[in-house]
């Protein structure tokens, strides 16, 4: 017999024969083996030698056989035996051949109804470990198990298995044995509960299958954050997420579900997991509104703005308040990965940031350095924002549907003449006054001439879910078109798109995944890129170059819009509600001071260093004043 820590094909451990390594944990190795009496192939977790002198992580790996043992349920993994070893604690289980929920979602979200039918699964088998008295505390994509049966049953669904009841707790043992302050739950699917003194009950379990549907229907974490601190401020203080806004095409009643399901006030959510699953059922056939937070604790309060003159159009007359909008595709400030269509569900697509154009302008006011509240009134969801060399601000009103523009010295924004806008994203001006903006559900990329009655649609071609837009100094256009994952650049008085040539990282299909595009005076092309998980980089094209390079910005947690000032300085703001500078030419970056950001979106920068941040979630524009 081999060391258990280095088992191979042949060796026994246990009476058991073993075959191959199935996986590797941060507490233990699974191997396949070989059942030594029965004709039966078992799952054969070894908890690793470094654990064993852990008291608690013994005792723990040790009631995983035994809660687990307790459940007979067809969608959890059943556990057949349990023992020592020369000091080395195993526990043989039930082998389903397939893969785990955590490697499928590798490829991008999950459609709604493989979905439901899920979370559905998982349902009854949590309600009935619940009806035993046993906690599961652990539920998350890596614990739910898809059985592969294309060679046994083609075409036939395979089981949904729940497993890994290591931290599962009798109901009556769980405010002893948490104790201890460790806190082995995964943190990005934890009730808010777990982060305090709380007895936990099954309401734990149905808040973290909330976070697990919320995580297939999006192909994202509920929460950003890859910090003990950032996630659980996520939990117990962030608004609570909607699917709708990373899939636009998903039923808005699944809002209401993830709403209650991952309610902050436990008392709020569903009474039973199979509660979960039946709404999340009916949703599916729903048209719903829009999802009301129950109990989400608000972020930090957006400054009280000036009550101010209504917008005005550009007849002169004030622009119509903004009604109630209907249900529609939205997407959220923070980009997060979206599916690109239902046949693409194997690839992962970042939401772009809105893109901001920097042009040389004069500030007119004042220079100190607090943040100013622009004065926009009755924004929806504002999404990308520019400046112009005069001192006027625009911004892409994304959930009403129109683009503003606020003339410096003036505190009545009026509505540029751009028409029938579906879902308005990126925004740029160029150094004549030109504006542009990107309609993302039309496909479609605008320019508003200096005085003109209308804008006019650019001949940019089979554009999918258009965002970021740029302009440099010669009125050559660049978009970041992010569904078709690339960078298109229109020369000026061209009718032919040309590829910006940036590659992702390590993603052969893709040029570019996710983030906000900018372009310098220069032609220098910077993007944000967001793809695979955690990559999270800035990167730069110069002019006439296919050679990028990967800015040294050291602690990006998905960046979202991009600027860069005449000086080279780059501008980025990221997930954590932060705005980054890397000054040209240093090594890392630095957080302006803005303060209350709640979801900052698009970035703009002047040349005297005054930057402008549209912060969606609290339907603001803020100012930090430069020199």
């Amino acid at each position: 017999m081999g060391s258990p820590n280095v088992l191979l094909p042949g060796q026994t451990f246990a009476g058991y024969a073993i075959d191959r390594v199935l996986g590797v944990g941060g507490m233990g190795t699974v191997y396949l083996a070989a059942h030594p009496r029965l004709p039966r192939r078992v799952a054969l977790k070894l908890l690793h030698r470094s654990q064993t002198d852990n008291d608690y992580v013994r005792s723990r790996f040790e009631q995983e056989a035994d809660h687990a043992a307790r459940l007979e349920h067809p969608n959890i993994v059943a556990v057949y035996d349990r023992g020592r070893e020369e000091d080395q604690l195993w526990i043989a289980m039930q082998y389903i051949e397939g893969t785990d929920l955590h490697q499928v979602l590798n490829d991008g979200p999950l459609g709604a109804a493989r979905a439901v039918r899920i979370i559905t699964d998982i349902a009854s088998a949590l309600d009935y470990a619940h009806e035993a008295g046993v906690l599961h505390r652990d539920v998350k994509p890596a614990n739910i198990l898809l059985e592969d049966t294309s060679a046994r049953r083609p075409g036939k669904p395979g089981r949904v298995l729940l497993t890994d009841f290591g931290i599962a707790k009798v109901l009556d043992e769980t405010q002893h044995l948490t104790k201890t302050g460790m806190l082995v739950a995964s943190l990005q699917y934890a009730a808010p509960e777990q982060f305090t003194n709380t007895v936990l009950d099954a309401r734990a379990d149905e808040y973290s299958l909330g976070c697990t549907l919320f995580r297939m229907l999006t192909g994202q974490q509920p929460y950003p954050g890859s910090t003990v601190p950032q996630l659980i401020h996520g939990h117990l203080n962030m608004p609570i997420p909607r699917p709708s806004e990373l899939r636009p095409e998903l039923p808005r009643a699944l809002d209401d579900v993830i709403a209650r399901a991952m309610a902050k006030d436990r008392a709020d959510r569903f009474t039973t997991c199979t509660e979960l699953a039946e709404a999340a059922r009916d949703a599916l056939t729903e048209t719903a509104t829009p999802a009301t937070v129950v109990s989400a604790t608000p972020s930090t309060p957006a400054p009280e703005t000036p009550t101010l003159a209504p917008p005005i159009s550009t007849n002169g007359k004030p622009a119509a308040a903004p009604t109630a909008a209907p249900a529609q595709r939205r997407t959220p400030w923070w980009r997060r990965r979206s599916a690109m269509a239902a046949a693409a569900v194997g690839g992962v697509v970042i939401i772009v940031a809105a893109t901001v154009a920097v042009s040389e302008w004069v500030r007119h006011g004042s220079s100190n350095e607090a943040q100013i509240t622009v004065p926009f009134t009755g924004l929806d969801r504002p999404r990308g924002v520019a400046v112009d060399g005069s001192g006027n601000i625009y911004v892409a009103d994304h959930g009403n549907h129109r683009i503003l523009e606020l003339a410096a010295g003036s505190t009545t924004p009026i509505e540029l003449p751009f028409g029938d806008l579906n879902d308005p994203d990126g925004i740029a001006v160029d150094g004549s006054g030109n504006v542009y903006a990107t309609d993302q559900s039309g496909n479609r990329v605008l320019k508003l001439p200096v005085g003109a009655a209308a804008a006019a649609t650019l001949p940019f071609t089979n554009l999918d879910r258009p965002t970021g837009v740029g302009v440099d100094r010669g009125g050559n256009v660049y978009v970041l078109d992010y569904d078709n994952t690339r960078v298109v650049r229109l020369a000026a008085g061209s009718n032919t798109q040309s590829a910006v040539q940036f590659t992702a990282h390590n993603a052969p299909n893709r040029v570019v995944v996710g983030g906000g595009v900018a372009v310098d005076d220069n032609g220098n092309v910077y993007v944000t890129d967001n793809y695979p998980t955690n990559v999270d980089r800035v990167l730069e094209l110069p002019a006439g170059s296919d050679k990028q390079s990967v800015l040294p910005f050291t602690e990006l947690r998905y960046p979202n819009g991009v600027a860069v000032d005449g000086h080279g300085d780059v501008f980025v703001t990221d997930l954590t509600n932060r705005v980054l500078e890397l000054p040209a030419g240093a090594d890392s970056e630095t957080e302006l001071p803005f303060t209350g950001l709640t979801g900052p979106d698009g970035v703009a920068v002047g040349h005297n260093g005054t930057v402008y941040v549209a912060d969606t979630n609290s339907n603001r524009v803020l100012e930090l004043p430069g020199t």
